[in-house]
């Protein structure tokens, strides 16, 4: 099933953060258009103290 990427809330959005290792959703998320034409949501960590920023693709 294919959603279209607004029709994402980016608080239902979770990746995975390099930097303290967890898996979480992505504070601060903006949907991003790559160069070759797909989507990606770039944030930061919701973790307290966490620092790492969190960029998963959408579509």
């Amino acid at each position: 099933m294919f959603l279209h990427p607004s029709l994402f809330l980016m608080s239902q959005i979770s990746g995975f953060c390099l930097k303290c290792k967890t898996y979480g959703p992505i504070k601060d998320g903006k949907m991003i258009k790559m160069n070759n034409g797909r989507t990606r949501v770039g944030g930061f960590c919701s973790q307290p103290g966490c620092t790492g920023k969190i960029s998963k693709i959408v579509s």
